[in-house]
């Protein structure tokens, strides 16, 4: 298995793991498990003792391949047209790095600490900000005297849609609104990116909104009864393992094609695909030791000994692990950003035409922005009205 196929089967497992272990509290969610994997597939490498075994399980690769694996994806990712990654690590001037954690360490990655929280907080947020264009402005961790080592991991996408939306406001029921919202819409003649999948837990409708460059956002709609968790991890299965489904093209035949897809006929004389939607903006920060489980920290955070002598010959455990994350699915194209840390201590009457198909996603729906050449998911989230944007 090459790096890739370890990369994608990795972060795949990773993100369905994380999603299902944070709470469905009924709001909009967010999340990068592609953040999250390259640090910690590198200190599975830097690792000893039980935070070795946990961390590259978590990583899905073998503790000795841990270092050599984050640092091969970061530089496949590095050849993205629309996503950028970084990598960032600060010590204090008076800890000592072993070797491992210097090699091969790209110019700019290395920073120091000064223990001095009004110097240190500005700088690490400027980081941030300039590494992901400013989408994300802040550091998720809080820094003091105590803070001997900061690593961190940011991406950020921007893509524009090959084919843009129109805008127009509306008030979907689903959501339970009242007043309008901006909503958005556009006609696609290809069918082939409306898909129906058939599982055990029901049918799952995705559609595929392709980027200009190297990255789409796959939209999912089930069942009204069919769960946050159960909606997301059936869209990331697609990605690891197609598998068989129906495609718009054969959808046009039937009477009831698939949640939220309706057939009707158009003034158009051949058929198309109608897709309509909110758009969106989800922020979400996460408290990675809250789940220090699913994500493998567990052992790595407990302060009672050391664990990284891979990173530092002196004993280090982690006492900060979060993630600040951002999606934005507008008229014109798609906008996300991750940044990952640990510290260390969207008239008239018709004339008979083709059949052609409406998806509408009125009622709370999954998405997944995937790296098209790796199949990789960057970012995972779903959408209700809590981040639905006001119409203008």
């Amino acid at each position: 298995m090459d790096a890739e196929q370890i990369a994608q089967t990795g972060v795949t497992s990773l993100t369905a793991r994380w999603l299902r272990a944070v709470p469905d509290d009924g709001r909009a969610l967010v999340l990068s498990g592609l953040g999250l994997w390259p640090l910690l597939a590198m200190l599975s490498g830097l690792a000893d003792g039980p935070a070795r075994a946990e961390l590259a399980a978590a990583a899905g690769v073998e503790p000795d391949e841990g270092l050599t694996a984050g640092r091969e994806l970061l530089e496949v990712l590095a050849l993205s047209a629309d996503l950028q990654t970084a990598l960032g690590l600060w010590t204090r001037a008076d800890l000592p790095l072993s070797p491992d954690a210097l090699r091969d360490l790209a110019p700019g990655t290395l920073g120091t600490l000064t223990g001095d929280a009004a110097v240190d907080g500005p700088a690490l947020d400027g980081w941030v900000a300039e590494r992901t264009g400013g989408l994300l402005d802040r550091m998720p961790l809080t820094t003091d005297s105590s803070t001997l080592l900061v690593l961190a991991s940011a991406l950020a996408v921007r893509t524009k849609w090959w084919l843009p939306f129109q805008e127009y406001p509306h008030a979907p029921k689903g959501f339970g609104l009242t007043e309008p919202v901006l909503w958005i819409g556009r006609q696609d003649d290809d069918l082939a990116t409306l898909r129906r999948y058939d599982r055990e837990a029901g049918p799952l409708t995705v559609v595929t909104v392709a980027g200009t460059n190297d990255v789409d956002v796959l939209l999912a709609l089930a069942e009204p009864a069919r769960t946050r968790d159960d909606v997301l991890t059936a869209v990331l299965a697609t990605l690891d393992e197609p598998g068989d489904f129906v495609d718009g093209a054969a959808l046009l035949a039937e009477e009831e094609p698939a949640p939220g897809v309706t057939v009707f006929t158009s003034t158009n004389p051949q058929p198309f695909v109608w897709l309509s939607l909110p758009a969106f903006e989800v922020t979400r920060e996460h408290d990675l030791l809250e789940d220090a489980a699913a994500v493998g920290l567990e052992a790595a955070s407990d302060t009672g000994r050391g664990h990284f002598p891979g990173l530092s010959p002196q004993p280090l455990a982690i006492s900060e692990a979060k993630q600040s994350v951002l999606a934005r699915f507008s008229a014109t194209g798609f906008e996300a950003a991750a940044v990952t840390a640990f510290g260390m201590v969207a008239g008239s009457v018709p004339q008979p035409g083709a059949k052609a198909l409406s998806v509408t996603l009125d009622r709370p729906f999954g998405f997944v922005a995937v790296h098209r050449p790796t199949g990789l998911p960057i970012v995972l989230g779903w959408v209700t009205n809590d981040a639905l944007l006001p119409h203008r």
